[in-house]
């Protein structure tokens, strides 16, 4: 059971995280496809010749990472010149030659100025002919998934900063001798930080496509030589350690890799920010944190272990105690800091359920969990025993935190290639679908409805719907939203209402191939409240695409 002391402290947490919300800026991460000139789906007329097709995104664009092509209905391409990031930093241009009828793709491929990350689509139209859209948006199928190397490359750079780190906060706080640290593991951490920038370098080379001079002079780059430079200078605190073990040259090393964690909060989802300084500075406790807690625990264990066969468990049962005070101030700042991160980047509690970023991220809350579980087993279990053999029950319990603790840093790896959940609802909000739109309004004038029909056509199409109150403009309290669909002059066509999916931006969403005829069709929305119903009638003329 928590001590009133702990339980306090997670209630401080909880008032510090409720402050400081309302500091946080939206979450912004990967260059994903907002609109597209001319728009997915969009037929040209020939008497309106194109000279550019523009992709507008949600990020600031790196201009030399990214490449546009477009082609014909044969493959061929028919731009004119590279693609171009002028004037607006999040706007690319392809220049066109004159383009006869038929179809033509676009397919995309740039890279995020702000996090690094690569994302690729391809956008169709038609130049007086009708085509169908690729439906390669960002938020379906632009984002590449990270690579078994990316995944790698992350989880060696975090494991190992993070054991520099608590090798640090050991060394200088916890054992009497620095010279304890086991030279060959200390070293050992610095090459898997170093062999993780290599392997991210390689996968970032591969992913744009690009060459290793074209890459390191990028926007991209800059950021990867300055991770280089940090590892560079952690490298001569380690050389010094090993050398003079000594409480500064440990100090030293765990100062190089705050800075390592640094220059890395700085290349990832949190500088993509409005408020850069505040995220990417959570950020960086976030991670500096978790160095003293879980890369502490390694060198925990390795004290533990040597500390029992020199001094017993009382000497053991000290480095815990002293350590243990040292992990729940880091378990405080993890908590305020990592809960900050998660509001930020998933921005609605729906979609930890409907999005990978989601998804990853509860599999991380539940390793979290279960290590804040182990340790406090270990606290008030393990090291208030005075035995020989609950003494053993402490040191596994913390290789068990060991391992779980790298857990945690693997699924961390995972959700940093991924988008995070609000970019894709972002991106999604930015993006305008390809249709017609219509309004109205019901016959008390208590509410209005904008109504979005995508494409418009007879067949399969996409509804999306705004209810307002009509005086205040404000999102209606709305419980349910339905669609009824009538022909004109055709009583014998009745199709099914549609009822409406209400998603977290307060749209009510749907699909329906109701809309089956040419003609004049009657759409009524039946907005249901708590307390009455309306409807609100709305007119849509499905016309014969132009062959």
């Amino acid at each position: 059971m928590l001590s009133r002391r702990l339980a306090g402290l997670l209630v401080g947490v909880l008032v510090a995280v409720a402050g400081a919300v309302s500091s946080a800026a939206p979450a912004r991460a990967h260059a994903l496809l907002a609109e597209s000139t001319p728009a997915d789906g969009a037929t040209v007329p020939l008497d309106r010749p194109l000279t550019e097709v523009t992709l507008t995104f949600t990020e600031a664009l790196d201009p030399l990472l990214t490449v546009i092509h477009v082609l014909d209905a044969s493959g061929n391409r028919v731009e004119t010149g590279k693609a171009e990031v002028p004037g607006a930093p999040t706007r690319a241009r392809a220049p066109l030659a004159p383009l006869g009828p038929g179809s033509y793709t676009v397919t995309w491929r740039t890279t995020s100025t702000f996090d690094g990350h690569t994302t690729v689509g391809a956008v169709a139209f038609g130049v007086g002919v009708p085509v169908a859209a690729a439906g390669a948006t960002a938020v379906q199928t632009g984002v590449q998934a990270p690579t078994v190397a990316a995944i790698a490359g992350r989880w060696l750079f975090y494991a190992g900063a993070v054991l520099l780190l608590g090798a640090s906060v050991v060394g200088t706080l916890i054992v009497t001798r620095p010279a304890a640290l086991p030279v060959l593991a200390l070293n050992g951490a610095w090459a898997a930080t170093a062999l993780g920038l290599v392997l991210t370098i390689a996968d970032h080379r591969a992913s744009t496509r690009t060459s290793l001079a074209n890459l390191l002079e990028s926007s991209t780059g800059h950021k990867l030589k300055a991770q280089a430079l940090a590892v560079a200078v952690t490298w001569l605190a380690v050389a010094w350690a090993s050398l003079r073990p000594r409480r500064l040259p440990v100090a030293a090393v765990g100062a190089g890799a705050a800075f390592v964690m640094l220059e890395r909060a700085m290349s990832g989802h949190a500088d993509a920010s409005s408020v850069p300084w505040f995220t990417v500075g959570v950020q960086w406790l976030h991670l500096v944190a978790v160095g003293a807690w879980v890369g502490g625990l390694a060198w925990l264990s390795l004290a533990l272990r040597d500390g029992g066969a020199a001094g017993g468990a009382d000497e053991g049962r000290r480095l815990a105690r002293r350590f243990s005070t040292v992990a729940t101030a880091a378990l405080g700042l993890v908590v305020v800091t990592g809960t900050l991160r998660a509001l930020d980047e998933v921005g609605a509690w729906s979609r930890l359920l409907d999005t990978s970023f989601g998804l990853t991220l509860l599999v991380k809350l539940g390793l979290f969990a279960a290590l804040v579980a182990l340790g406090a087993v270990s606290r008030y279990r393990h090291l208030a025993a005075a035995t020989v053999a609950k003494w053993a029950g402490l040191r596994r319990t913390v290789r068990f935190e060991v391992g779980v603790g790298a857990a945690v840093l693997a699924a961390t790896a995972v959700l940093a290639g991924l988008p995070p959940s609000e970019s894709l609802a972002r991106a999604e909000r930015l993006q305008r679908p390809l249709g017609t739109t219509v309004t109205g309004a019901d016959f008390a004038t208590s509410a209005r409805v904008r109504l979005v029909v995508a494409p418009a056509a007879a067949g399969p199409n996409r509804f999306d719907a705004i209810v307002v109150d009509y005086d205040t403009g404000r999102p209606a309290a709305a419980e349910r939203v339905a669609l009824r669909f009538e022909l004109a002059g055709r009583a014998d066509v009745s199709p099914p209402a549609l009822p409406l999916t209400k998603d977290a931006d307060q749209r009510w969403r749907g699909a329906s191939s109701a809309l089956s005829q040419d003609g004049r069709w009657t759409i009524t929305a039946v907005v249901q409240t708590a307390t009455d119903s309306v409807e609100v009638p709305m007119e849509l003329e499905i016309g014969r695409a132009p062959g």
